[in-house]
């Protein structure tokens, strides 16, 4: 009676552990490795036999719990979102255990490999629309092993997932044949920490002597929009660039909007950033809010963006970029243009218009392209830069929301691999920390600590080198969306033929 009730209750212990696992895997506590075992407690799970109850429940389960473990700090910026997170992933993963179960069922033979092609194209997935939110990839949660990331410069962070959750399968098989899946386990990630270690051995990188410095404020997020703190920040800045400037660097990235207003509605503003400029004879790039009025009439007359752009030594400003990719909720409000009246809706977010073009900027012989906080979390933006022929990347964030919480460590790992998927060097300026310099091999060649106020300054490193993941793009994560599609058909038409069968015998 113990084991039978135990046996039923698998909805609740087996997904919560393996919550746990890839929680935990997600944390700075150098336990990356646990993401190796966290999808084991799943496919015991799917052994069970579940049924749509409890998958229901396992959803939600699994859903709560790894939000709450990987995303918690969220409650810093919007507890209601945090909620929304739990809801919002919970029905996600109820559709993907839903799926994973419903093949595991009836693909016997290949239902390992279905669970790891479904797993990388769910990952995919969330790369769409305006809910988009992909932070649960599996492959993020190897970000301190350099070796195993080098991977991704063949098929980005998917085929890193997708060679963890083959790890996972293998690892599973140790119950029955514990000696031949131990030696292929051994095999894979011999083949795979080979790759790495060639990769790093053999990549081109050529130091140059063209000097760039990140400063980090540290601005309060609480004093950020006080104008009674805005002469205050400005010093900050100035006082930051010019030791950069001084110690030899021609090009000083301020975070993201660390001007706080409208430099182009405000004189003011502008003449301090220009100055700023000539003075320290560098260039100066910065990001700070903009907004221009709609063509047509409207309720809502003017047009919000989050901009950042280049300042020259002669103060002259260079066409501004507008973050592409907004935070769902945060930045702006999903689905305005189908449902206006979520207009009247307000939860503390900005509703900025989203950008829709890449921009490009010069430093000296090098060409760079921006990107805003969020959009580091998104390889096809990176790697659309890549392809337009760029030596570095500027990501520019504004962290200061998220405290001390391990939401800035999370999103700095992805500027990590972004780096090492399209061989770019990468400079993180980040408001509080953590802001970096990463080297075209994924190497972190200069960091800060969280709300430290200083500067760092690194030289471009070039890799003339276009990665496969740069030149083919989403090949592995495409081929596994539709390898999962065709396998699920095969799924339903063997299950109505078993069906059939069933109904001919009664």
């Amino acid at each position: 009676m113990t084991n039978l009730k135990f046996h039923k209750e698998t909805w609740f212990y087996k997904p919560l552990l393996a919550a746990l696992f890839l929680g935990i895997s997600r944390l700075p506590l150098h336990l990356g490795f646990l993401v190796f075992f966290g999808l084991i407690p799943l496919f015991s799970f799917f052994d069970d036999h579940p049924s749509i109850g409890n998958l229901i429940k396992a959803g939600m389960v699994f859903g709560i719990s790894y939000t709450f473990i990987a995303l918690h700090w969220v409650a810093l910026v919007t507890v209601p979102g945090l909620f929304g997170l739990f809801i919002l992933f919970s029905l996600y993963f109820f559709l993907l255990f839903l799926v994973l179960s419903f093949g595991w069922n009836h693909l016997h033979h290949f239902r390992f490999f279905f669970v790891i092609i479904t797993w990388v194209a769910f990952e995919y997935i969330q790369t769409f629309g305006e809910f988009r939110f992909p932070w649960f990839n599996l492959g993020y949660s190897l970000a301190e092993y350099l070796p195993l990331i080098q991977l991704a410069d063949l098929g980005g962070i998917y085929l890193l997932s997708g060679c963890i959750a083959l790890v996972n399968s293998v690892v599973y098989g140790w119950r029955k044949k514990p000696l031949i899946a131990g030696v292929v386990t051994v095999c894979i990630l011999a083949g795979w920490m080979g790759y790495g270690a060639w990769r790093l051995h053999t990549l081109p990188v050529k130091t140059t002597t063209a000097q760039v410095g990140i400063v980090q404020g540290s601005i309060p997020q609480e004093k950020k929009w006080d104008d009674e703190y805005r002469d205050w920040q400005l010093d900050i800045y100035s006082k930051l660039s010019r030791e950069l400037a001084e110690d030899g660097a021609k090009l000083v990235i301020l975070p993201e909007s660390a001007i706080p207003g409208y430099v182009f509605r405000r004189p003011y503003l502008r003449h301090y950033v220009t100055s700023l400029s000539k003075d320290l004879n560098v260039d100066i790039f910065t990001g700070f809010p903009h907004y221009t009025r709609r063509l047509n009439s409207s309720d809502n007359p003017y047009l919000f963006y989050n901009s950042c752009t280049r300042i020259d030594t002669n103060g002259h400003f260079y066409p501004l970029y507008y973050k592409n990719i907004l935070v769902p909720f945060g930045e702006r409000m999903p689905l305005l243009s189908i449902f206006p009246f979520l207009w009247n809706f307000q939860l503390g977010q900005a509703n900025f218009e989203y950008g829709d073009t890449l921009a490009f900027y010069q430093f000296g012989e090098y060409r760079y392209s921006p990107e805003i906080c969020f959009e580091v979390a998104f390889p096809a933006h990176t790697r659309h830069m890549t392809q337009q022929g760029i030596d570095f990347i500027v990501n520019i964030t504004n962290d200061a929301w998220f405290k001390r919480s391990v939401g800035t460590y999370q999103h700095a790992m992805m500027a990590r691999i972004r780096a090492v998927e399209t061989r770019r060097q990468l400079y993180r300026a980040a408001n509080s920390g953590i802001s970096m310099v990463i080297s075209p091999k994924g190497e972190i060649l200069r960091r800060t600590k969280l709300f430290d106020r200083t500067t760092l300054m690194h030289p471009v490193q070039q890799c003339p080198v276009n990665s496969p993941f740069t030149k083919f793009g989403y090949w592995f994560a495409f081929t596994c969306a539709i390898a999962s599609g065709i396998l699920l058909g095969v799924a339903v038409v063997m299950c109505k033929i078993k069906k059939g069968g069933e109904t001919q015998k009664a």
